[in-house]
């Protein structure tokens, strides 16, 4: 059991359904909703907005309270009421809408609502997928596997060099390197997760691990990474502050038309002012077609450009990032554009 503190100060200065230029409640936006499981933060402010990300201006966070969002949980009850004209959302108790203040909620961390759906991501958050070269060719390796096998099943004994502590490992090999599309800069390199590993036994200069899981292969010469502390992603959608606008540079497994909940990698990272919980449009270039003129001429012209979609960032490197696809209106791929969402 973990403490999470809730905080939702949800009050609002809003005087019309129409909040602002750029934020608009729904028509069928729900008086009352009750929060189930397997709902996300994402969805639910769909039920309000029609841009959910959106939201933590509708509950009035500030920047901190949304780089750290407070957690609701199945069960709550989340009413709509207007007070002097004006909306406000919170929770009901006690048969009565009560605005909420700090307080401390002994909870289930797991049962907290993600910012989007856990399963579709849960890889990308675990294993650093994309890794900075000069560091990873740095990084402790297998250098061999019992009775001089180079490929190793579970259960297996393996040995390693450069570990500087015990607990639990992975172990990766290149793939390929993720480039600039326009630049041609080398962003990062692409590995690919082998499986887990435990240490048995620190050595000075060799150390004996055991062999935990094997997802695809675990071969002598990968290069091991200490497995990550499991996290949970609590981000709540919301654009860039300024304007970003990049390129989606893979779509992991060599997937040829990423469609919802897919995952991509663009050309935005940390140095871009991108962090986890912004959310991207996808553009799609508009295609040169043959068309006839009204005065029966043949030419080309090229279409216009066209929203394709939503994707929200919720893994941040230096130069290159992870999003999921939140919504698609056609088949997303490589050369796509990506960039701040435009007002309403």
């Amino acid at each position: 059991m973990r403490k999470s503190i809730i905080s939702l100060v949800l009050a609002l200065g809003l005087a019309a359904p129409a909040f602002s230029d750029t934020l608009t409640l729904r028509p069928d936006a729900p008086a009352r909703y009750v929060v189930v499981k397997g709902d996300t933060l994402w969805g639910i402010s769909g039920r309000y907005l029609k841009k959910p990300w959106n939201w933590p201006r509708l509950w009035q966070m500030n920047r901190d309270e949304v780089k750290n969002p407070h957690l609701i949980y199945p069960g709550d009850v989340l009413v709509l009421t207007w007070v002097n004209g004006q909306p406000r959302l919170g929770l009901e108790r006690n048969r009565r809408e009560v605005k909420l203040s700090p307080q401390v909620r002994i909870e289930d961390q797991d049962r907290a609502l993600p910012s989007i759906p856990a399963k579709a991501i849960e890889p990308f958050l675990s294993r650093p997928l994309i890794v900075d070269i000069d560091s990873f060719s740095r990084a402790p390796r297998l250098v061999a596997g019992s009775d001089e096998h180079v490929a190793m099943s579970s259960g297996d004994r393996a040995y390693a060099m450069g570990l500087d502590q015990g607990g639990s490992w992975q172990s990766y090999r290149p793939n390929k390197p993720l480039r600039d599309p326009d630049s041609g800069e080398t962003l990062g390199y692409e590995v690919t997760y082998g499986g887990d590993l435990a240490v048995e036994k620190m050595g000075d200069e060799v150390q004996s691990l055991r062999v935990r899981k094997v997802a695809e292969e675990i071969l002598v010469g990968d290069r091991l990474v200490k497995a990550p502390r499991d996290y949970f992603v609590s981000y709540v959608p919301h654009p860039p502050e300024k304007m970003v606008q990049g390129k989606i540079i893979s779509t992991p497994n060599g997937v040829a038309g990423a469609a919802q909940y897919y995952n991509v990698a663009i050309n935005l990272g940390q140095r871009d002012g991108l962090e986890t919980g912004h959310v991207l449009d996808i553009l799609k270039n508009g295609s040169l077609v043959k068309v006839t003129t009204p005065d029966n001429r043949e030419t080309k012209v090229l279409l216009p450009t066209e929203k394709a979609g939503s994707l929200f960032v919720y893994r941040v490197f230096n130069r290159v990032a992870y999003g999921l696809v939140m919504e698609s209106a056609v088949p997303i791929g490589v050369g796509d554009v990506v960039r701040t969402p435009d007002e309403e």
